[in-house]
């Protein structure tokens, strides 16, 4: 759609962000909550949060919108990053103790 044209409803566009809006008798809306309201049957209420499962703004498959509660999404995106975390860290240490036999043997060598 050319700048300056009026959306109709039922229009789509991509922002800079790369989320796409769709133009609605209300006014423009993202796509994947219009989605979500429908896979639901209903409008979302205030609290709730609509994402991508696997990450990808394009994906509009049904099954890869998520609806969660604000709170919810809170605590899995931590709980998500502790997880993170962790495997960093024990990758880390897995390399500290390959690196510690390695000096252990070396110096057994060296006597």
């Amino acid at each position: 759609m050319p700048r300056g044209t009026p959306a109709k409803p039922g229009d789509v566009s991509i922002a800079q962000n790369g989320y796409s809006y769709t133009q609605t008798d209300l006014g423009r809306r993202l796509t994947h909550h219009l989605i979500a309201e429908e896979s639901l049957g209903r409008p979302l209420t205030g609290n709730e949060r609509v994402s991508f499962a696997d990450g990808d703004r394009t994906n509009f498959d049904p099954t890869n919108i998520v609806v969660t509660v604000k709170h919810e999404q809170s605590i899995n995106k931590r709980l998500t990053k502790i997880n993170n975390k962790i495997h960093e860290l024990q990758k880390e240490r897995s390399e500290l103790l390959t690196a510690q036999r390695n000096l252990k043997a070396q110096k057994a060598r060296e006597k």
